[in-house]
């Protein structure tokens, strides 16, 4: 699927003693959160995508994650440049640190080192014709299996949002054929009682009006979220809503599964 090489000098697998610690492997990402906008990619397919972002079968990508080795790493006071490669091509990602938190102590820089494999989050801009990973979060890879497991992850996800593609286009055609035919004073109308605003309705706006409006780095916590929303509606359709809107990408997890910051506060 990716038979770019060119980036295959160095080798993915040339220090096998990097992953003498092998006990405590990555999760993997929780089924029910991956959907249409948070996928992950491969470098190749952040070099290679267009102005308007990273797409699949058509399906814009809001935030990517890579596995990849670190082969550069560049301090400034303001950011961290990376240069990160994998086995399909090399790109830079810069992560931009919190002055405030980075004044205080050091625990706005991530703890990794030149030749580490990490799981990196950001989305793909374009910056000078080139295009860079804007980043948000790092996370160190202590087991090799979590590099195999990433490539295996992109595949079955390109698989199966080509799958969703058809599906959707069979069910626009068809919903089409249906509306086509309706006479032009026709009483059957489709409602707008359910629209949204921004692809969210009432009930989710309010989640994500709460993630949106907090000012910590960590973000909001479930627990103080649904302390407000509890009169409003149910533990169930709570956390039915929060796990929504992080398959969709409109909000992302922190420091924790309890803790959630909003995508566009970037």
């Amino acid at each position: 699927m990716w038979n770019d090489q060119s980036a295959v000098g160095g080798g993915f697998f040339n220090s096998p003693n990097q992953f003498g610690n092998v006990n405590t492997p990555n999760q993997a990402p929780k089924q029910g959160r991956r959907a249409s906008r948070t996928a992950p990619i491969v470098i190749r397919q952040a070099l290679h995508s267009g102005d308007d972002g990273v797409k699949i079968w058509g399906t814009e990508i809001q935030i990517v994650f890579i596995v990849a080795r670190i082969r550069n790493i560049r301090m400034q006071s303001t950011k961290i440049t990376y240069t990160i490669q994998d086995i399909t091509g090399r790109m830079r990602a810069v992560l931009w640190l919190d002055q405030e938190a980075a004044d205080e102590d050091d625990k706005a820089t991530p703890k990794v080192q030149v030749n580490d494999y990490i799981q990196i989050f950001g989305t793909v801009k374009a910056n000078k014709g080139k295009k860079v990973l804007m980043t948000f979060k790092i996370i160190p890879i202590t087991d090799v299996n979590a590099i195999t497991f990433h490539y295996l992850h992109c595949i079955q996800n390109r698989l199966k949002m080509e799958a969703d593609s058809k599906k959707e286009k069979v069910a626009n055609t068809n919903s089409n054929t249906f509306t086509g035919g309706l006479p032009a004073n026709s009483m059957v109308g489709v409602t707008e009682s359910g629209a949204s605003v921004n692809g969210l309705n009432p009930r989710q706006m309010m989640v994500f009006n709460l993630i949106r409006a907090s000012t910590l780095e960590q973000g909001i916590s479930k627990e103080d979220m649904y302390g407000t929303l509890k009169d409003r509606m149910s533990q169930v359709e709570f956390e039915n809503i929060l796990e929504w809107m992080c398959g969709e990408g409109h909000i992302y997890s922190t420091i924790d599964e309890e803790h959630y910051r909003a995508t566009d506060a970037f």
